[in-house]
């Protein structure tokens, strides 16, 4: 009797819970008693993208959203809590998805996975954190084209121009993310740029070798960053600098070492000279005067210091001060391009 007593009584509790919504199945559901399905992170996301259930259980509420907006025609990032996230929002974490889509998918350690095209037209991070288990708890959308619509509303651009624009915005949105989202934002500005450069634009050919020498984005081949310079410089004379000194260090700074291609970097700056830049002029002065690239040539040096001064007083005039107290004394005869080393 004893036993048949304590039967019904477990029997009346079990209907008391379900009628609360409480039974073992519902308990269970909830994220601290969901079964883990990993974890090793990489072992996780591959279950998380592909179950909903397993999605559902380990999304944490709330949820951080980080997502740009325009406010008139000013870039702003906007942070809110959510208490759950629309499907939409996973959908692209299933590879097969993102490849429809041309996107990939990078699972980077310890807790981020990054969505991303090649263009900079799309960039999601989803951001994890492990007690238990692991739970999404933060998502940035960083993906720029409802605010370049806004941005560039009723302007009239040259082809490349958007992409550049777009480029320098990933660029200062850095300074609005983590350290560990920025990254990928300057990838971004990158892929911004590159795509730029492929549409004609040469700010944005110059744009995407300068990221890529600063060392802030991935690194391009030099090839490719000897075709950019080469694109640009042939519109912004003032290119033709970094050009020359590509030529001479192929980027590498920080190696004292002679110059790798001398001729290539005179004719650049001459060329570049040639084509308005005082700046290149003025590097030509210093290239003759020290003699790291070609063997000094103090009076060349001069006569180029000279000719950038008809534009420039400014940093001219140092310059030539210093060499007449060498000594130095202006040659009429010897002209800074016309007789060039290599001409």
């Amino acid at each position: 009797m004893t036993t048949n007593k304590h039967v019904r009584q477990m029997k009346w509790f079990s209907i008391a819970l379900l009628s609360l919504g409480m039974s073992s199945g519902a308990f269970a559901s909830s994220p601290s008693d969901a079964q883990c399905p990993s974890s090793n992170f990489a072992e996780f996301v591959k279950a998380f993208s592909s179950g909903p259930e397993v999605q559902k259980a380990f999304i944490a509420s709330p949820v951080k959203q980080v997502h740009v907006t325009a406010d008139g025609k000013i870039p702003k990032v906007v942070e809110r809590s959510l208490k759950g996230l629309a499907t939409d929002e996973l959908k692209m974490l299933l590879p097969e998805n993102a490849a429809k889509s041309n996107l990939t998918i990078d699972i980077e350690l310890p807790n981020r996975v990054i969505v991303r095209d090649q263009v900079g037209g799309f960039l999601k991070i989803f951001v994890f954190k492990h007690d238990d288990c692991w739970v999404l708890n933060r998502v940035e959308d960083w993906t720029l084209e409802a605010v370049m619509d806004a941005v560039t509303r009723s302007e009239k651009q040259t082809p490349g121009e958007r992409e550049l624009k777009k480029g320098v915005i990933f660029d200062r949105l850095v300074n609005k993310a983590s350290p560990e989202s920025g990254i990928y934002l300057y990838a971004a500005a990158l892929d911004s740029y590159l795509d730029g450069a492929q549409k004609g634009s040469a700010q944005a050919a110059a744009a995407a070798a300068g990221i890529s020498l600063s060392g802030q984005a991935p690194r391009l081949e030099n090839a490719k960053i000897l075709d950019l310079l080469v694109q640009a410089s042939t519109s912004i004379p003032d290119v033709g600098l970094a050009l020359a000194m590509f030529y001479c260090d192929e980027g590498e700074y920080d190696n004292e070492r002679v110059c790798i291609n001398p001729q290539k970097s005179i004719e650049t700056l001459e060329i570049a000279a040639q084509q308005g830049s005082t700046n290149a002029l003025i590097r030509l002065g210093e290239v003759y005067e020290v003699g790291n690239v070609v063997p000094a040539d103090l009076i060349r040096a001069m006569a180029c210091y000279r000719e950038a001064q008809k534009s420039d007083l400014e940093p001219t005039t140092p310059a030539i001060d210093r060499l007449a107290a060498k000594g130095v004394v202006m040659d009429n005869s010897i002209q800074c391009i016309k007789a060039g080393s290599f001409r």
